[in-house]
Order: structure tokens, then C-alpha cells, then sequence
């Protein structure tokens, strides 16, 4: 017994030995799982900092350089987007970022001459060609090609893509909004399905503190149906459709909206309006950033022009206000004004989103929807 407790106790010493150290490498490992850990921490905060520095600095040069343009330019950016507003006062004063503001912000005037719109102009007798297909088929060069009356066209402009919906008949395009107004808003895509149409586009602006807001709350007049809301708003820039489908871009109070036979309309303020009776507003010295848009406007025909520019993307990095105009013009628009962008921009057609949202969809008072035919 006593040889086999010495072997038993001579077997048992490696074991303990082996213990240990087994202890001291998985300590020795963890420390140095650490310090990899700790210089790839390190190594991504120095990055961080570096690139933080670099995009101040780049951000200096463009404010504090030689370049008022390019100034103007980042500063309407950074104003026009809801959560990266504060860079345009890292270095630039209130004051001087205030009159930036007020120099490239378009108020003009045009009076609109609406005999230019000539709705039911289109259609002529006698030119059905051999396949069936009719006149209204062919829409400036473009084919509606399922006969819907609508037709969607991806557009390529300079550093920004998007898309151009163009519905034939006006009196198919309407304001759709919530049940109610003061709750939360919608999205386009919930817009659409409560009114069941077919497709549609975000519409005017809305109250949205801090960048957070439910988006239920239009900012201005604002006619759905028929029906007037906020009919004490002050005289800002309207956009909307006369009974006769014809639109109106201008800057009109609730009466004037009325005398003007509106049914369905929202209100952007300062818009601005792009094109007026055929030609481009004047935005001589207006600088705007380059940022998601949304448009609307209407050809000679009476058809509608629905367009998104997508942004803050690296395929797409948005447009300006003359970028919206070249386009409307390059589709033939006789009156256009800009709506609301940014986050709000989203074309929703036939069960999906058309564009590419740069952000989630957000919730919105007032969308330019689509019925469906017949």
C-alpha cells in the first residue's frame, strides 16, 4: 500500500504542474486578446480624429476660402438637412450664416398664365396606328407602354439620379393627409394605401422640432378634396390643382386659393417656384445646396410631372435648385415649383418605393397621390 501511495503521490505532481501552467497561458492569451483589442480601439479612434480634423479642416477652407460659391453651396447644404445643421455655424457666425440664408432664398413673383395649359388639347381623331395604340400613347418621345395613363423614367442629371412620373390626366392627382391633422403623420407608402391609389409623391412642408417630429402638422394652407385647413395662414408659396386640373404655382392666401377655384394644394414656403409660364424663374446669385428633392409641375398638355432626386448617397449626391429646373424644363414643364426634400423625398408606384430613400420613410402631413384608372 504504501509503494502504491508513493506512485499514486509520484502521478499526481505533473498534474498540478500542468494546471498551472495551463493557467498562466489562458492568462497570457487573455492579456494578449487585450492588447490586440485595445490597439485596434486605437487605432479606430485615431482615424476617427483624424478624419474629424480633415473634415474640419476641409470644412474651414470651404467657409474661409477664396470661394464665395463654394461657401454658399456646403452652408445651404447643411441648412437644408434637419440633423447636420449646427456645421454650418462651426465657423461662420449667426449673422453670417443668416445672410447667406437671405441671399439665396428665391421670393419672386410671376403671374401665371394658365391659357399656356391646354388639357384636353392632346388627343386628335383618326391617329390609331396598326397595333391599337393611340396618340395618347406617345408622350413627347416616351411610350406609355401598359396603356395606364402613367409613365415612370429613371433621370440622370450630373452627380444625382432619380425619377420623373408623369400621369397623364391631372384630375387624377390629388392631396392626400391623415385622418386628422395635430397626430401623427404618414408615409407615402401608408398614404397610398389609405387612399388606395396608385402611386405618389411626399408633399409641402410640416412642423417637425429638432428633426424629430411625428410630421402631422402642415405648415401652411393646405386643400385636400376641397377642403381648406389653416385657412389663416399667411401668404406663402402654394402649390395646387384648380378644378379643371390646371396647376398653380404662386404665392396665395386662403381667399385667393378659393377665388382660384383650388381643390387640392400644399403649401412650401419660399418653394421656390422653378419654371412660370414656361421659362425658368429667375435665380440669378441663388446658391442651394445639393440635397434629396422633390418636384411637381405640368406641360402644355395638362400632364403632370412628379420628379425625385435621390441624395446624401454615394451614387447620388443630391441637387440644387437649377438642377430641378433643367429638369423640369427638359421634360417640357410650362409651370413647376420644388416641394418639400431631404429626408421627406420617397416616390411610391404600384406597391413599392421607386427611389432610393435616404433615410426610413418619414411621416408626413400631405403627399400628391395618384388614382388609380377608371
Amino acid at each position: 500500500m504504501k509503494r502504491k501511495d508513493r506512485y499514486m503521490d509520484y502521478a499526481d505532481a505533473p498534474s498540478e504542474d500542468m494546471e498551472i501552467e495551463a493557467g498562466r497561458s489562458k492568462e497570457e492569451r487573455q492579456k494578449k486578446a487585450i492588447g490586440v483589442i485595445n490597439k485596434i480601439l486605437g487605432f479606430l479612434l485615431t482615424t476617427v480624429i483624424l478624419i474629424g480634423v480633415a473634415g474640419l479642416s476641409l470644412e474651414y477652407v470651404l467657409v474661409k476660402g477664396p470661394s464665395p460659391s463654394l461657401r454658399d453651396t456646403f452652408v445651404m447644404t447643411m441648412l437644408e438637412t434637419r440633423r447636420f445643421g449646427f456645421m454650418a455655424n462651426v465657423f461662420l457666425s449667426d449673422e453670417e450664416v443668416a445672410e447667406i440664408k437671405s441671399r439665396n432664398t428665391s421670393t419672386e413673383v410671376v403671374e401665371q398664365d394658365i391659357s399656356l395649359i391646354n388639357i384636353h388639347g392632346q388627343e386628335t381623331e383618326g391617329e390609331e396606328g396598326e397595333e391599337g395604340s393611340s396618340a395618347a400613347n406617345q408622350d413627347y418621345g416616351l411610350v406609355d407602354e401598359d396603356g395606364d395613363g402613367i409613365i415612370i423614367e429613371q433621370v440622370v442629371k450630373k452627380l444625382c439620379t432619380g425619377y420623373m412620373m408623369i400621369v397623364q390626366d391631372p384630375s387624377r392627382v390629388f392631396v392626400g393627409k391623415p385622418n386628422s391633422f395635430g397626430g401623427n403623420g404618414l408615409t407615402v407608402e401608408n398614404m397610398c394605401k389609405k387612399y388606395d391609389a396608385i402611386g405618389g409623391i411626399n408633399g409641402g412642408g410640416y412642423y417637425d422640432d429638432g428633426g424629430g417630429g411625428t410630421g402631422g402638422i402642415p405648415t401652411g394652407l393646405t386643400v385636400s378634396e376641397g377642403v381648406f385647413y389653416n385657412e389663416s395662414a399667411t401668404a406663402d408659396c402654394f402649390i395646387g390643382f384648380d378644378e379643371e386640373g390646371i396647376l398653380h404655382v404662386g404665392y396665395m392666401n386662403a381667399e385667393q386659393a378659393q377665388q382660384s377655384g383650388i381643390r387640392d394644394g400644399v403649401t412650401f414656403t419660399y418653394g421656390p417656384i422653378l419654371v412660370a409660364n414656361g421659362l425658368p424663374v429667375d435665380a440669378t446669385g441663388i446658391i442651394t445646396g445639393m440635397n434629396p428633392r422633390t418636384a411637381i409641375g405640368q406641360r402644355a398638355d395638362g400632364a403632370v410631372l412628379m420628379l425625385v432626386i435621390d441624395g446624401r448617397q454615394a451614387q447620388s449626391a443630391g441637387a440644387t435648385y437649377a438642377d430641378l429646373t433643367e429638369i423640369m424644363l427638359d421634360y417640357g414643364a410650362i409651370n413647376a415649383c420644388n416641394l418639400d426634400g431631404g429626408s421627406s423625398t420617397a416616390m411610391w408606384f404600384d406597391g413599392e418605393y421607386v427611389n432610393n430613400c435616404s433615410a426610413n420613410p418619414r411621416d408626413l402631413p400631405t403627399c400628391f397621390l395618384v388614382r388609380r384608372e377608371g
